[in-house]
């Protein structure tokens, strides 16, 4: 009896402690992802020191990343990296006559305009995963290494970047968060997003590039018997120790690598800096380039 109370009080502490921080740091705002007004918790703890650690990024830098992993929309829980992708989403697919921003997606996902889209998402992006269900053409999967691409299981569709098994010219629209540099092949990942891109479409996402990282490397490499080589002191997420291997370290260069891979791009809430690491990606395939084959 005594161990469930504890356990729920050092919870009401945290929370209370999250409120309070909110507060103090003046961390309001309104969410792009459900509309609804309030505080955005920031969680420190994310950033694990062993992650930190094994990442080597400045405190001021990890704090930063801690931002973007949490920041959460105390109503509906999308973290600072999704409530950026809604913006995004919102200014670049205007609705309505004359056309102009939705207030939200839990609004835009209602509109005509929006409803006429076709969009993938590749892994849940919290928060706003919820309100893309409303749309009648979204086709969400989840990367699982014990499914073969297309399978459904449970419900949910796999797929896994490097090899999607979706027919060329599918989306509008892609989204994917904090997933690239898990792909073993990135390079193979980013031509199949072209891929199934429809001229004109494009692909938003957010990646872990840090500060001090100028140039994107690979960190591991998969062999063909599914043991992982590693090129440099491994890294996983969320833990540093743990979690899902990162094969590339995304540098400052990348977005130079996202247009030699075909994309016309923007950065959004740029230009990274130690006190910001939470940049959306617009990659654009061009509406006038050679067709998917």
């Amino acid at each position: 009896m005594l161990l469930p109370a504890y356990n729920g009080g050092h919870r009401l502490a945290w929370r209370v402690g999250e409120y309070l921080g909110a507060v103090r740091r003046g961390r309001f705002s309104r969410c792009a992802a459900c509309g609804r007004w309030g505080p955005n918790l920031y969680r420190r703890w994310v950033i694990r020191p062993e992650l930190e650690r094994r990442s080597g990024v400045s405190p001021r830098a990890a704090e930063a990343w801690a931002l973007k992993e949490s920041g959460d929309c105390v109503h509906c829980g999308a973290k600072l990296r999704a409530r950026r992708i809604a913006e995004v989403i919102l200014r670049l697919y205007p609705v309505g006559d004359p056309p102009r921003p939705a207030p939200s997606i839990r609004r835009w996902v209602e509109s005509a305009e929006a409803r006429a889209l076709l969009v993938a998402e590749v892994n849940e992006v919290e928060g706003l995963h919820r309100q893309l269900l409303r749309l009648p053409s979204f086709r969400p999967s989840e990367f699982r290494d014990d499914a073969p691409p297309g399978e459904v299981v449970d419900g949910v569709r796999c797929e896994h970047l490097e090899r999607l098994t979706y027919e060329s010219e599918s989306f509008d629209l892609l989204i994917t968060s904090e997933t690239l540099e898990h792909v073993p092949d990135l390079s193979a990942a980013l031509a199949e997003i072209l891929r199934v891109l429809r001229p004109g479409g494009r692909h938003f996402f957010t990646a872990p590039i840090l500060p001090g990282v100028s140039q994107t490397f690979p960190r591991a490499v998969l062999r063909g018997d599914g043991t992982i080589e590693h090129l440099a002191p491994p890294v996983s997420h969320p833990g540093g120790d743990w979690g899902y291997p990162v094969f590339t370290e995304l540098g400052e260069d990348f977005p130079a690598i996202l247009r030699l891979a075909g994309f016309e791009v923007e950065t959004a809430f740029g230009p990274l800096r130690e006190d910001d690491v939470c940049q959306v990606y617009c990659c654009r395939k061009p509406a006038d380039g050679p067709r998917s084959t």
